[in-house]
């Protein structure tokens, strides 16, 4: 295990920067994608949390290319399937690479969505850096229980490294030997859990909802202290930020907030970094942090294109921050919304062929 001062001097030659998850303002505050840490996000169903998980970890995977950092990813996508995964990152990689939008309904031709001949080829050419993508990550599609979570990541890391262990007595007097901390290989290795989203994972043998939650979050914390893993889950809210008292109560934080996370608060208590995602057009807000949302006459409206990302949790340091992002679900991306004051006319004329398409 590294002293303070190794420590130290790793965070001199920048081992601890991060992997970008394509977000500026918010880094300065959460610091990418970082090893060994414990990533909460939650939201409201159909409020967008796995396209931004997603984007995140396509950013995050396309930086390690760049840095040329070793990155392993365990994705445990419970809610969607690997046609519609495949499409939704081609949509994202095809946005980032020639700045237009092809939508996932049209690279899988549901209804009447079908690509023109300039389309195809520009699907056909993104192809191979949607496999080297995919290459990174082992996929899950099959739901699994937390045990099962747990016993994979230890294998599979128990080979990346080696353990250190120490002598003790057992209750008889016994000498035998435990695991005191465990040395990669490669430190500069990312090695990252997601599961999407935790609440459709398999129980244990009986156990409640509650239960299972809660002895994820405790592995994860394990898998996190020991072999330094990145954990991301991702967890639905409740229907706090929608009712009516939290609405009509105008001293009220309708941002996401603790109390929001639902069927356990273990995942919360644990984690290192908690961001909250909400859509303030489904609140019915008519502005939200400065931004207009559905303000009559105003010269702008967010709508459905709005999110508010909160940090809610962090211990990397400062909390309690939102930014305003706008959400392009055709493309599987979001940007980081100009402030309010430095939305101009260009930015303005953006947002209504949005909207129009």
């Amino acid at each position: 295990m590294k002293t303070f001062e190794e420590r130290i001097n790793d965070g001199l030659k920048g081992q601890y920067q991060g992997l970008s998850n394509g977000f500026e303002r918010i880094n300065k505050y959460i610091f990418g994608l970082q090893r060994s840490c414990y990533y909460l996000l939650g939201g409201s169903s159909g409020s967008g949390k796995t396209t931004l998980v997603d984007y995140m970890l396509i950013n995050a995977i396309e930086d390690a290319e760049r840095q040329k950092m070793p990155i392993n990813i365990f994705y445990y996508s419970l809610e969607i399937n690997e046609v519609s995964k495949k499409a939704n990152w081609l949509s994202v990689l095809i946005h980032q690479k020639y700045d237009i939008i092809i939508s996932p309904e049209k690279i899988k031709g549901l209804g009447d969505f079908r690509l023109d001949k300039n389309e195809l080829e520009i699907v056909n050419n993104t192809l191979p850096d949607l496999e080297l993508l995919w290459s990174k990550i082992n996929w899950v599609w099959d739901s699994i229980n937390p045990t099962g979570i747990y016993k994979s990541a230890w294998d599979f890391m128990a080979k990346k490294g080696k353990f250190n262990y120490e002598p003790y007595l057992d209750e008889n007097g016994i000498e035998k030997q435990r695991i005191t901390s465990f040395e990669l290989y490669n430190d500069k290795e990312y090695n990252i859990i997601i599961v999407d989203h935790i609440a459709l994972l398999h129980l244990e043998r009986g156990f409640t909802l509650k239960e299972n939650l809660d002895k994820l979050s405790e592995y994860s914390v394990k898998l996190r202290n020991l072999f330094g893993m990145t954990i991301m889950f991702l967890q639905q809210f409740n229907d706090g930020l929608s009712s009516i008292e939290r609405l009509k109560f105008k001293g009220a934080d309708h941002s996401p907030q603790q109390t929001d996370f639902k069927d356990s608060r273990n995942p919360y208590t644990d984690a290192d970094i908690v961001l909250g995602v909400m859509n303030a057009y489904k609140l019915d807000m008519e502005t939200s942090l400065g931004y207009n949302i559905n303000f009559k006459g105003a010269k702008y409206n967010l709508l459905e294109r709005f999110r508010l990302l909160k940090i809610i949790k962090n211990r990397l340091s400062r909390d309690g921050l939102s930014i305003g992002l706008l959400f392009i679900p055709e493309a599987g991306s979001f940007e980081e919304l100009p402030y309010p004051q430095d939305i101009n006319d260009e930015y303005v004329e953006k947002i209504n062929k949005l909207n129009n398409k």
